[in-house]
Formats: structure tokens, C-alpha cells, sequence
């Protein structure tokens, strides 16, 4: 096995309210002490672990950081986020200087999509705070002491004014290969303080990832606010219609085509990304017929999760995707659906499923009788 990943040498993912680094998306995050950093400014990207980490990768061996979200799926036959960008350049040098950075501003966010947490989301933190856990075989759903102790602070406290935060800043002055910074959340085009942090970082290329999930008016107060600037939005979608809606729960697919359009209008770069569930393999199909002739899409292999993997359908349905997926030409999407799921993925996806329709009252009718009848939808919750 070759051990090896590009990202690793190149980005930086800082979560501002926990202080935690991610030596990219998929890896397990170590927290920085603040002290340290003061003392060792232009260090962010070179703590200990993450050069150690790179010093492995170069030896070939297995760092633990990325066995959570990479070297363990992939011992599994499955496919790995990391596979997808193993083709970059090699670099040799563990102290490399960083590329690219992204800041997790908040939590704070309308939507509670279907694969995500409360970790990342407010609204997912408020739908577990009403309605208890998600309590699935040998797991549970649950609001951390982190989202917790967020939910409690003002936003005026919280805000990216934090000495953290500043230390953050001086850290993106003085990383000097640093070129692309991505903001993101949460959602973070309802952070308030996006806009001067736009400001503070203008001369790099600016990427914001985004749900949409923001009125129509805050949107136009963004892209009003960076008229005469080039930016690029990542926007988070892989389905249509009612599949689009289960998937991104709290939202309408007809506002999301119309925000789309008003960033594109508004002369910004657009671009998708499509993370690869289950669920989302009903209607990907769709998805890449109505935006991939006008907008870039890239995959995202979803880890979190293992009973929302790819793979974890029935077979009649895995052939119909396969089938609808074949038309579009994109192996990656083929790859990640080969496997065969285990029965503990297999309940916990009922089970989940059924525990989302009662707590949400969402309509699960549209999906494939086959898939709903494999997987037990209705049949059993845990308790």
C-alpha cells in the first residue's frame, strides 16, 4: 500500500471555535494551544504531528491521522478521497510551505443536511436538543461539549474578533506560498464578520463554500459587497428535486437553482461539490446533466457516516445507478458503489432513515421500493 497524499503537504483546515487543526478535510485534527502558537509564530502548518505525520508518508508508513478518514476505508475495498488526488505532484520536503487554507468560521447554519452533524451545523445541534440522540447499532448522534458550550455563547463573544482568530491572521501574513484561502462553516455567508475577513485577505484567491442555505436578500448583500472582486464559490450540491431536498433539509431545490444563478450573474466562478452517498446516487445523474455542461463538478467520497457509504444499497437499485451513472462517464462514481455493504450498514441505514422521517416529518415515498424494503425503512428503530 502505498501511504502517501499530496494534500497532506499542501493544505490546512483551522476550525476557529474549537482551535482545532485538520491536516486536510479527511484527517483526525489535533488542537493547537494558544501559547504555543504565540510563541512560535509561522508555525501553524509545522506543528510536530503534522511534520511527523509527512516524515511517515515518505517512509511509506501509516500515519494515524489519516486512518480515520482514508487508510481505514480503503482496508476496507473501498474507496478513499485521498485515491482521488493521489495523482497530484509528489512532494519531497516535510517542512513545505502551505498552499492552501481553510477557515471554519462558525457552526451556525440553516440546514441540517442529511449526512451531517452538529459539529458543523447549529440546526443540527437544535433538531438533537428537541428530539434526544440518534441511537443506532454500536453509535449515536449526539451534541458534543463543543456544540454545546457554542450554542450558549453570544454572538458578539464568538465572533471572529477572537485572539485566536488574530493569531490566525498574522499566521496567513506570514505564510508566505499561501495562496488560496477557502471560508467556510457552517455557513458562512451568514457569518457577519465574512466580509471584513474578505477584506483582510483580498490579495489572495478566495474560495467560499457554501450550502446556500441564506434568504435571497443576504445573499445579494454578499455579492454586492464584492462587486469589482473575482471570487469562487464551492456550492454543496449533488441531487435534484425531492432527492435535493432530503439530502439538504432545509432547503428548496428551486431556491438553490435561483441563488446559483445569482452568484453566476453576479460574474463570480461556480463550482460544485457532490458528495457521494447512498442517497445521493438515485439522482446524480440529474444533477450532472443540468450543471455539468455550464459548471465544474467534484466528487467528495462521504467517510463520516458508513451506513450512508455509496455501496450501501440493494441490488436492483446499485444496477439502476450504475446503469444512470454510465450515461454521464464518470468512473469515480462507478468505483464507489462496487462493494458489498455489511448487514450492520445495512440496519443502521433503515434505522436512521425511519428516525429522520418521524423526528422531521420528511417524505421518503419517491425512493426506490426495493431500496426502501432492503433496508428495513419503518421496520424497526433502536431505542
Amino acid at each position: 500500500m502505498d501511504y502517501y497524499c499530496p494534500t497532506k503537504f499542501t493544505d490546512l483546515q483551522v476550525h476557529v471555535q474549537g482551535r482545532l487543526l485538520y491536516n486536510c478535510c479527511k484527517a483526525y485534527p489535533e488542537r493547537i494551544a494558544i501559547d504555543w502558537l504565540k510563541e512560535n509564530p509561522g508555525k501553524l502548518f509545522h506543528t510536530d504531528t503534522m511534520v511527523n505525520d509527512r516524515k511517515l508518508m515518505l517512509d511509506n508508513k501509516s500515519c494515524e491521522s489519516c486512518h480515520h478518514g482514508c487508510y481505514k476505508y480503503e482496508l476496507q475495498g473501498l474507496q478513499s478521497q485521498r485515491q482521488i488526488d493521489i495523482q497530484k505532484t509528489k512532494i519531497l520536503d516535510p517542512n513545505v510551505s502551505l498552499k492552501r487554507l481553510q477557515i471554519i468560521l462558525s457552526t451556525d447554519c440553516n440546514l441540517s443536511c442529511i449526512y451531517c452533524s452538529p459539529e458543523w451545523s447549529s440546526s443540527w445541534y437544535k433538531d438533537i436538543q428537541k428530539t434526544g440522540d440518534y441511537v443506532l447499532e454500536g453509535q449515536r448522534i449526539t451534541n458534543d461539549n463543543w456544540s454545546t458550550l457554542w450554542a450558549k455563547m453570544k454572538q458578539k463573544s464568538r465572533s471572529t474578533e477572537s485572539y485566536f482568530f488574530q493569531l490566525l491572521l498574522n499566521e496567513i501574513q506570514l505564510a508566505k506560498g499561501l495562496k488560496d484561502i477557502t471560508m467556510m462553516g457552517g455557513e458562512p455567508l451568514l457569518n457577519n464578520q465574512l466580509l471584513q475577513i474578505v477584506e483582510k485577505v483580498k490579495d489572495k484567491r478566495i474560495t467560499i463554500v457554501t450550502g446556500l442555505g441564506v434568504s435571497d436578500e443576504r445573499l445579494r448583500t454578499v455579492l454586492k459587497a464584492f462587486e469589482g472582486q473575482k471570487m469562487k464559490f464551492l456550492v454543496s450540491g449533488e441531487s435534484t428535486g425531492q432527492h435535493f431536498e432530503l439530502i439538504r433539509q432545509g432547503l428548496k431545490w428551486q431556491d438553490f437553482q435561483r441563488r446559483v444563478d445569482m452568484i453566476s450573474d453576479a460574474g463570480h466562478e461556480v463550482r460544485f461539490i457532490a458528495t457521494l452517498s447512498n442517497l445521493s446516487y438515485f439522482d446524480i445523474h440529474t444533477f450532472y446533466k443540468t450543471y455539468k455542461a455550464k459548471y465544474e463538478i467534484l466528487p467528495n467520497i462521504l467517510t463520516e457516516r458508513s451506513f450512508l457509504l455509496p455501496h450501501v444499497m440493494d441490488k436492483a437499485s446499485k444496477e439502476i445507478c450504475l446503469e444512470n451513472i454510465s450515461v454521464i462517464g464518470e468512473s469515480t462514481l462507478t468505483d464507489a458503489i462496487k462493494k458489498d455493504p455489511t448487514e450492520i450498514d445495512k440496519k443502521n441505514l433503515g434505522n436512521y432513515l425511519t428516525q429522520i422521517k418521524q423526528r422531521r416529518g420528511v417524505n421518503l415515498d419517491f425512493l426506490p421500493a426495493t431500496f426502501k424494503d432492503w433496508c428495513g425503512i419503518d421496520k424497526t428503530v433502536s431505542s
